[in-house]
């Protein structure tokens, strides 16, 4: 399948506290041809991105346990994963929270519900990102 980022496979860890529509977001995201893994929070999301060290993750922002700002700011202290491109998707999309996330290290925010499209098209930033470093 040609999924338009030059056959470049990532590995995503989607970070939610809903579990359906992780359960979506990783047959949708598997669909367009990537591997995906999944977290109900943002302490054991941490603990995975340390293990499995993705390209990309997706992090909701409100989660229980530890926010989303919060998981964004200990992955950009990580001297293993600190790369790693993070989407924040999030229903918290105002222009604060925008600002917000750029500051605890978000690379990107998109706000919920966010069509596929949307998601495909920051994913290929993501890959044409990560083949310009390697």
């Amino acid at each position: 399948m040609d999924n338009g980022y030059n056959n470049k496979t990532l590995k995503l860890l989607i970070i939610d506290d809903n579990k359906d529509l992780t359960e979506i977001m990783c047959d949708l995201i598997g669909f367009l041809g990537h591997k995906t893994i999944c977290s109900q929070d943002g302490k054991d999301g941490i603990a995975m991105a340390k293990e499995h060290h993705p390209d990309v993750i997706i992090c909701d922002i409100g989660l229980p346990v530890m926010d989303g700002y919060e998981v964004a700011q200990q992955l950009r202290k990580d001297d293993e994963i600190k790369e790693t491109f993070l989407i924040a998707l999030s229903g918290y999309a105002g222009v604060e929270d925008r600002k917000r996330s750029r500051e605890a290290g978000f690379d990107r925010h998109l706000a919920k519900p966010a069509d596929i499209s949307a998601i495909e098209r920051v994913i290929a930033e993501a890959a044409m990102r990560i083949k310009q470093t390697v």
